[in-house]
């Protein structure tokens, strides 16, 4: 997906168990500064993120939770994770 940048998202500070979604950080959009930190335009888990796979929605996501609480992966390791994302991303398209 041109464009993305994709965060496998964790339970904890840790990074040990997986929550089984990922986040997709629109970099096209480029980043702003808002009151708490810089922010992007993202692809999120909807608000039962507990949930693998969860559905997604889009938002403004501060970029300091992506250093606590998520990893980068590749677009392949990112599909396989939490395919909702992408179905949701190719329906933009």
């Amino acid at each position: 997906m041109r464009g993305y940048r994709f965060f496998e998202e964790y339970r904890d500070d840790t990074m040990q168990a997986s929550s089984g979604n990922v986040i997709a950080v629109n970099l096209g959009a480029g980043s702003f500064v808002q009151h708490g930190g810089v922010c992007y335009r993202a692809v999120v888990p909807a608000p039962q993120r507990g949930v693998p796979n969860s559905p997604v929605t889009m938002s403004l996501f501060n970029a300091e939770y992506l250093g606590t609480r998520c990893r980068h992966v590749s677009e392949a390791t990112a599909r396989k994770i939490h395919p909702k994302l992408f179905e949701f991303l190719e329906g933009l398209a």
